[in-house]
């Protein structure tokens, strides 16, 4: 019980958090509050029960990769009786749930075809030819994934849902959004993979130079004031920073000729660790210490140093420099990053990124790299051919093998050459995935990328490679929007409803059972919250049938207690002392009470496994419901009438 209440009390300060928070009248007030709390309300929203879209309101989106543009693509040779295939294919899923290339398998067998004829070489046999095209389907779903996720996290939807429906489609959940039009526009807009080069450190400094200084002069507080309550809320609040910087890594990959065993001098490690550099040792163009912490305290740091306060900078043994944002300020150097009066100040050839993901260092914080590249790309995806991650036999360690054409093939050369030891970062989206070093300059097209921590991360970088190659556009088959009002009113009405259900069964109990219906309320109550914390300690997602499966739970809940009681009335007007009335009834009525709740588990198991959206939701909530009745019905109700009979206690009213 206490785990419970310990699970609940985030969801309970949240709601104390969004009280105040719609009490804030002015921007400064804003600021005050978030600088105070910042950190506690978005730990308190992350570990609350989430509400889900008809409750919340947002957009429920159904998307589809367009499979059959990816199997034409790929196909060696494009006739009309393939694009005829594809197409009946593409008619034939939408209405059942049918592999796609299992489809036109047997479609071209129709026609007297195999999939040796537009796919593989001659020797392949059909069985694999077809396991490759489902490998390649799966990773342009994959690929499909990752750039919506990348789009969504760059629009800031908190709590959106993603994941894979059937062979081809993806389900996207957006809670809270408003603004479909624009929503629709970002989901199917084309990938853009871009390779671009990270601008010289001194270059680079100067520019964090210029903004430092503006910033300095008075100039953060006014931009930030000027923003509207909507965005100021959004701020996080400034922990002061114990972090030791120079414990980071910046991005250790290299790249390099595609690995020959013969000369093991065309690929080499990277040797840009960080060092024990202090800080205090970068210095500005002009040679001046650019960071004097060990000199200030850090309120006086961040004052005369408000950029490079959010910003972080790190010296490496080569003399480049790698920069860094902690999470809880990437919201607000992104705001700032937006502002006129910083784009006026960035020269017209330089652009900022953030990394795809943030990285844990000491003390707990997480922190993003943040990237400072020229604007315009040495190189776009559509060069890109193939990719693909592996081992590398002759170390262990992660790779990824990028293949380009003939036309990306002779300008990588020329971009290789010319920035030999130099970062080419590749960017999705304007997310920085990866920013290897150049060893050597690369001539073929074929590419070695190494320096991965894990063959997760080389996947990764596999599939954004791939975003820029052989795209499989995305199309929206439907689409649903709940308003938040009426997510309000579901919220009210399904309050409600759980409300009186309580209450009329709890006035039921107490007047059939008496004393002991009393108890058994007291149960229910504790059963409401066990449900609650576990779906809390679980982060579970409550819906509107999630609410009706709550519900149901409250009638099933005192189920059992009059089983149990019925039988202890039994016993009693059988003449049998209270204790081994008590005793007998919970015995006897065990199994009955096991039998109905087994097969409840099974349906709830069934409905969760094989149902979709709000089957779910309500098959999940149910299933919570049924193993916390079994605690609360059979061991709470016991325990107090236990208690009672060891007191002394020889009646106990039954109704």
């Amino acid at each position: 019980m206490g785990l419970a209440f310990y699970f609940l009390y985030p969801t309970y300060k949240d709601r104390q958090y969004n009280d105040e928070i719609s009490k804030l009248t002015n921007s400064q007030d804003s600021i005050a509050f978030f600088d105070k709390y910042g950190t506690d309300v978005l730990k308190t929203r992350e570990n609350r029960i989430k509400l889900g879209l008809d409750l919340q309101g947002g957009m429920y989106v159904i998307m589809e990769v367009d499979v059959a543009k990816l199997l034409l693509d790929i196909a060696h040779k494009q006739d009309d009786v393939l694009k005829q295939v594809l197409a009946d294919a593409s008619e034939t899923v939408k209405s059942s749930d049918d592999d796609f290339v299992d489809l036109v398998e047997t479609k071209l067998r129709e026609r007297g075809l195999s999939l040796k004829a537009y796919y593989g070489e001659i020797r392949d046999e059909d069985a694999g030819i077809k396991q490759n095209l489902k490998s390649e389907v799966e990773n342009a779903i994959d690929r499909a994934i990752q750039v919506v996720r990348n789009r969504i996290d760059q629009y800031g939807v908190s709590e959106p849902v993603i994941q894979k429906k059937g062979s081809s489609r993806l389900v996207v959940e957006l809670p809270g959004v408003s603004n479909v039009q624009e929503v629709r526009r970002l989901l199917q807009g084309t990938a853009l993979l871009e390779f671009k080069l990270v601008i010289d450190p001194q270059i680079a400094v100067k520019v964090m130079e210029k903004i430092n200084t503006f910033l300095a002069g008075g100039n953060l507080d006014s931009l930030i004031k000027a923003d509207s309550l909507s965005k100021i809320t959004k701020v996080d609040s400034l922990k002061k920073d114990t972090t030791n910087v120079t414990k980071l890594k910046k991005d250790s990959t290299s790249v390099t000729t595609k690995k020959d065993t013969t000369k093991k001098n065309q690929t080499s490690s990277d040797t840009n660790r960080p060092t024990d550099t202090n800080l205090a040792e970068l210095t500005d163009s002009m040679g001046n210490p650019i960071d004097t912490n060990q000199q200030m305290s850090e309120e006086e740091f961040k004052v005369k140093n408000p950029w490079f306060y959010l910003v972080r900078p790190q010296q490496f043994q080569d003399g480049s420099i790698a920069w860094f944002v902690r999470e809880t300020d990437k919201p607000k150097v992104q705001r700032l990053m937006d502002k006129k009066e910083i784009q006026d100040l960035i020269p017209t050839d330089v652009s900022f990124a953030f990394s795809n993901q943030s990285q844990f260092v000491d003390g707990g914080d997480r922190i993003y790299q943040f990237y400072i590249l020229k604007k315009d790309p040495e190189l776009t995806g559509g060069v890109v051919v193939n990719a693909r991650s592996n081992i590398d036999p002759t170390n262990n360690t992660p790779v990824v093998y990028m293949e380009m054409n003939s036309d990306g093939s002779a300008d990588w050369a020329r971009i290789t050459g010319a920035n030999i030891n130099k970062q080419i970062a590749i960017v999705l989206d304007n997310v920085v995935y990866s920013a290897p070093v150049v060893r050597n300059k690369i001539t073929g097209g074929s590419s070695q990328i190494e320096g991965m921590a894990n063959i997760q991360e080389a996947k990764l970088l596999e599939i954004v490679l791939k975003a820029g190659a052989l795209p499989a556009p995305l199309t929206i088959i439907e689409e649903r929007t709940v308003g938040p009002s009426l997510g309000e009113d579901s919220i009210q009405k399904g309050l409600y409803s759980s409300i009186i259900a309580l209450i009329l069964v709890a006035i039921f109990m107490i007047f059939y059972y008496r004393f002991a219906g009393g108890v058994a309320d007291l149960a229910l109550a504790f059963n409401m919250i066990v449900i609650l914390g576990i779906m809390a300690s679980f982060h579970a997602t409550l819906t509107l049938p999630g609410i009706a499966g709550l519900i149901l739970s409250i009638g099933m809940a005192v189920d059992s207690n009059v089983l149990i009681y019925e039988r202890i009335r039994e016993e009693l007007a059988g003449g049998k002392p209270i204790r081994t009335a008590i005793e007998i009834g919970y015995k006897k009525a065990f199994s009955a009470i096991m039998d109905g709740h087994v097969t409840s588990i099974i349906t709830a198991i069934i409905l969760y496994q094989f149902g979709t959206g709000p089957i779910q939701g309500f098959a999940l909530t149910l299933l919570i419901g049924l193993i916390a009745n079994l605690f609360t019905a059979i061991v709470m109700t016991r325990i107090v009438f236990d208690i009672m009979t060891d007191k002394g206690r020889s009646t106990i009213n039954f109704g």
